[in-house]
């Protein structure tokens, strides 16, 4: 049976983007952090996007070994490019010009039961704050990990709002002292 993580960028105050979607205070420079994205992306079997995420950084990624916005980035580029990505979306036939790619939607209980029935690598929630809270609705993320970046933003859209209660154990809390961020790991 598949586990599913969800990884998601939080700021000290609970925020997974600004009040219009931004992430610009996401961009750090920090080669330790690279190091553990670049083994968190190794060791999983694929991606899981929500389609206003996946429609973002199919805009970014694939360009991105040769016009990184940080160098950790080029780095990370044949990583993220390479892996199957999930789309959890609505839309019927999307269009998905990021590849490999595949979606899920309408009967999503059923197929994200069936994803983590497979067999194979865990699958990650990378991005898409809406899709994170779905999988937590479903009570099937099996390892949450937060990385908390040392920014109060004061207003925003929360990753963690009217959901079910979930009791959390810590199993790593780890600080990247280049850019202050800490890794926060959570299991289910």
């Amino acid at each position: 049976m598949r586990e599913l993580i969800v990884q998601m960028m939080v700021t000290v105050d609970g925020y997974a983007a600004g009040a219009d979607g931004g992430l610009d205070w996401i961009e750090v420079d920090d080669p330790e952090l690279d190091d553990y994205l670049a083994g968190l992306l190794g060791s999983v079997g694929g991606q899981i996007f929500g389609r206003t995420s996946y429609d973002l950084l199919a805009q970014y990624w694939p360009d991105a070994e040769h016009r990184p916005a940080t160098p950790g980035d080029a780095r990370l580029a044949p990583l993220v490019n390479g892996l199957p990505k999930i789309v959890v979306t609505t839309r019927r036939e999307p269009e998905l010009p990021w590849q490999p790619a595949t979606s899920i939607g309408t009967d999503f209980a059923e197929q994200v039961a069936r994803l983590k029935a497979a067999e194979g690598k865990p699958l990650v929630v990378f991005a898409g704050i809406t899709t994170a809270r779905a999988f937590l609705q479903l009570n099937a993320v099996d390892e949450l990990r937060l990385l908390v970046f040392p920014l109060l933003l004061g207003a925003g859209q929360r990753l963690f709002e009217d959901g079910p209660r979930i009791p959390l154990h810590l199993i790593e809390a780890r600080p990247f002292p280049t850019s202050g961020v800490v890794l926060q790991r959570y299991r289910h």
